[in-house]
């Protein structure tokens, strides 16, 4: 009897050590869950949606990060990037928790990334929404253009009514999106119509919870909890992505100021690009530098030809009549 008690206890005892040395191999072993971190303070073109989208894939197949927070501070940018980054995150949503955290602004493409997430936190003094397209002002054919062209519309892509069906067709599409996913926010669903964000609106952060723009006021703090609760952890660490990935960070122009980064994207596109931008940044004349640009050409050209065109004459959206000149064909 005793000896049976003796080795039941022996037993017991193996067993506890073992489970207390599995215990400790697998603390040891097994990773920290990780809640990656990554900012975006850019406006939104090719070169910084592409860097963001690297840093989106890794996290989207690393068995080691349960969950995401992307911190915002964008006015957007490209629609087509916009778009993208969109995509990509909707993609990333799919395998594990996206947190945003708006960090300043947050205003069309930049909101248009940050819809994407399961949530979205932002201080009351924050800029956000301005759901919406814009782009430059239909151009004309150029006069006199120095090449041929195989059809009326391959010059420029198209009509007027052309190019303005397709802003509209883009904004609709972000517009859509936003209701669709901001109405089906688990934390704090959109309390209006589709109306009412086609109208573009910014709004402070504590107006945006108001109206369902955003999950809850808060900061990066805020996000990261959120993302945890999300993923179901108790335990975790946090790590910058793009250190983590030695990946370079998500930035398309040296750091400065939003506006000097706007002026730069808009000076490399094509004048019908269409921006997911914040409106309250005033976009350069690209269509007006372009035909300014045809006509000092044009007096280079022909001396005296242009004489007492002014610049306000070549503004709108109606083909103008060049003065007649001797020997120029019409």
């Amino acid at each position: 009897m005793t000896r049976t008690i003796l080795w039941g206890v022996g037993t017991a005892a193996v067993l506890l050590i073992c489970l207390g040395l599995g215990l400790l191999l697998a603390v040891g072993i097994a990773p920290t869950p990780i809640v990656g971190i990554v900012r975006f303070e850019n406006v939104i073109d090719f070169v910084a949606a592409q860097a963001l989208t690297e840093v989106l894939d890794r996290a989207k197949t690393d068995p080691n990060v349960a969950a995401v927070v992307i911190e915002i501070n964008s006015p957007g940018g490209y629609a087509s990037s916009s778009e993208n980054l969109f995509y990509n995150l909707i993609d990333l949503r799919r395998n594990k928790p996206v947190v945003a955290v708006v960090d300043g602004l947050a205003a069309s493409g930049g909101y248009y990334m940050a819809v994407a997430a399961n949530r979205i936190y932002a201080p009351a003094s924050s800029y956000v929404g301005n759901v919406g397209t814009r782009g430059g002002r239909p151009v004309d054919p150029l006069i006199y253009p120095e090449e041929l062209s195989s059809g009326p519309y391959k010059l420029t892509g198209g009509s007027h009514f052309d190019q303005i069906r397709q802003l509209e067709l883009v904004a609709q599409s972000f517009i859509s999106n936003v209701v669709a996913l901001r109405a089906g926010a688990a934390l704090n669903p959109l309390k209006v119509d589709a109306a009412t964000v086609a109208e573009a609106r910014i709004y402070l952060g504590s107006e945006a919870q108001a109206i369902g723009y955003i999950d809850a006021q808060g900061a990066l703090a805020d996000g990261i909890n959120g993302a945890a609760e999300l993923a179901g952890l108790r335990t975790y660490r946090t790590v910058d992505l793009p250190t983590y990935y030695d990946i370079v960070a998500p930035q398309s122009f040296a750091v400065e100021p939003l506006d000097n980064q706007v002026q730069a994207l808009v000076r490399n596109a094509s004048p019908d690009t269409i921006y997911m931008m914040d409106d309250r940044v005033p976009l350069p004349a690209a269509a007006q530098s372009a035909l300014m640009d045809q006509l000092r050409r044009l007096r280079t050209a022909i001396p005296g030809a242009l004489d007492g065109v002014s610049a306000g004459a070549i503004t709108g959206v109606r083909p103008w009549p060049l003065p007649q000149t001797q020997g120029v064909a019409p």
